[in-house]
Parts: structure tokens; C-alpha cells; sequence
């Protein structure tokens, strides 16, 4: 289920129960953010050191899909937590993955993808030891049609291989692999450091249209992922099953925030 958060008087109703996980996304609107004034005033809500790494970023498609990370997390850590987007602290895994200092068992997940920027978090998991989730956000414009499917041989197992070659949809249940994988790699914070193919999901030929959950084991952890379309690209969230019996779902509600939303929050906070 989607829903759509346009005024910045709902963003508060979200994170309000106990316990909540939730799929934030946002559309990279550069048309938005190609006004200066606007670009300049949402970088400016952001330390210089994330600022420094938005500028260095190519293109300015980049440049604006990093700085809507950026402040798309800022945004949902804020909600959930309560605290001002300027109280906020965060430091690094050992892979680089964010965690928010302000309270370590709030895990949440950031990815990009080609027109969305999408963060996975989750409020009121036990506190006697940490977990974490992952969430991936996987276009089918990266496949490259059935002529390129051997490039990729050694990104899948063995079984998933031969089931997306008898696939009728080959496009789908290319991006449906490729998602599942990475929200996996988003889970564990090792990203390219993992070898893909060794994270073995089975021969999978189909993908439904509302979308797909399973349960599967992964170096001996027992995890959720849940998969959906949201326009034209395919969402999937990873989480242990521990995490999923917590809040009684392994589908959280996706919420569609508009870009000039999340501006209106920051204005609101005290950030423009």
C-alpha cells in the first residue's frame, strides 16, 4: 500500500505509533532543484563535509540525487525520533554505512535510484542488541536485454541464472534479483565488498504484480524481504525476522513524499 504525504501537517501522524516501520520515497525533481536559491538553501541545512561530497559528484543529476539523500534522511530520523533535523548525530559502520548516533537501536537504510531516493527505517526494536535492515530501490533501465545477460553470470548463483534465463520477463526478474541482492548487502553494510553470487535466492521466473514476500536464511539470520513496484522502479526491504514479529508486518506501508514537502519541513524546522 503507497501513500501519499503532500502537506507537512501528516508527516507527524506517520512515526506516531509504537511500534512502526515505515518506507519513506522521494522523486528527484531536478527541475526544483535547478533554481539556486533552493539548491543553495537545502545545502546549506547539511554539514560542510556532506556538502563538499554532493558538489564533487559529476553530473547534476548526481549531485541532486545525493543531496535528496541526504536530506531525506535527515527528514526521517527526525520524525521518528522526535529531535530537531540540527540535534541529529550520525557516524559510519566499518563499511561506511550511516548510523544515527542519537539512538544506535534506530536502525534505518538509505538507497538511490535512477528518479527516487528511498530510506527504510524502523522504531521500537529491542534494545538488547542492535539489528539492522536494508532496503534497495532497482530500475530495469540497468538491464541490458537478453545479449547481456553473460556479463552478469557470476553475479548470480547457479540457480538463479538458469531461472532468469527461462524467464518470460526477463527485464522484471532481472531487477527483482538485482534489488533483493542489494537491499541484502544494504542489510549486512558490506555493499561491494560482497560477492553477489554467493547470495542465492533460488530460480525465480516470476514476479506478481502487487508485489512478493519470502522468508529465507541468510549466514545462519532468518530475514524478510518484501518487494514492490513503486512506479516504474521495484522497492525491496530486507529485515530480520525478529524485526518483522516485532511490529507484526513484513509488508510496511511505502509513504510518496513530494520533494516540495520535504522543503516545507525543513522550512518549518528552522532549516531555510
Amino acid at each position: 500500500m503507497v501513500k501519499t504525504i503532500e502537506v507537512v501537517s501528516e508527516v507527524s501522524k506517520v512515526a506516531g505509533v509504537r511500534p512502526w516501520a515505515g518506507i519513506f520515497v522521494v522523486e528527484i525533481q531536478e527541475d526544483i532543484l535547478a533554481d539556486e536559491f533552493t539548491f543553495e538553501a537545502l545545502m546549506r541545512t547539511l554539514p560542510l563535509a556532506s556538502q563538499a561530497r554532493i558538489l564533487n559528484k559529476k553530473s547534476f543529476h548526481d549531485k541532486c540525487s545525493s543531496l535528496c539523500n541526504q536530506l531525506l534522511q535527515l527528514f526521517g530520523c527526525s520524525i521518528v525520533t522526535g529531535l530537531n533535523f540540527q540535534e541529529l548525530k550520525f557516524d559510519k559502520g566499518s563499511f561506511g554505512k550511516p548510523l544515527l548516533d542519537n539512538n544506535r537501536f534506530l536502525p534505518f537504510s538509505m538507497t538511490i535510484g535512477e528518479q527516487y531516493v528511498a530510506m527504510f527505517l524502523v522504531k521500537c526494536v529491542s534494545t538488547d542488541e542492535y539489528q539492522d535492515v536494508g532496503i534497495d530501490i532497482a530500475s530495469p533501465c540497468n538491464y541490458g536485454g537478453r545479449e547481456e545477460l553473460e556479463l552478469f553470470k557470476e553475479v548470480f548463483s547457479e540457480r538463479e541464472f538458469n531461472g532468469l534465463l527461462k524467464a518470460s520477463d526477463p527485464c522484471t526478474i532481472f531487477t527483482y534479483l538485482w534489488s533483493l541482492k542489494e537491499s541484502y548487502t544494504k542489510f549486512t553494510g558490506t555493499g561491494l565488498n560482497t560477492d553477489l553470487s554467493l547470495i542465492d535466492f533460488g530460480a525465480i521466473s516470476f514476479f506478481p504484480a502487487e508485489g512478493a514476500s519470502m522468508c529465507i536464511t541468510l549466514d545462519e539470520v532468518p530475514l524478510i524481504f518484501h518487494s514492490q513496484w513503486f512506479n516504474n522502479e521495484i522497492v525491496t526491504i530486507c529485515m530480520p525476522k525478529s524485526i518483522s514479529d516485532k511490529i507484526n508486518t513484513n509488508r510496511p506501508k511505502l509513504y510518496n513524499i513530494s520533494l516540495s514537502t520535504l522543503i516545507d519541513y525543513f522550512i518549518e524546522n528552522d532549516g531555510l
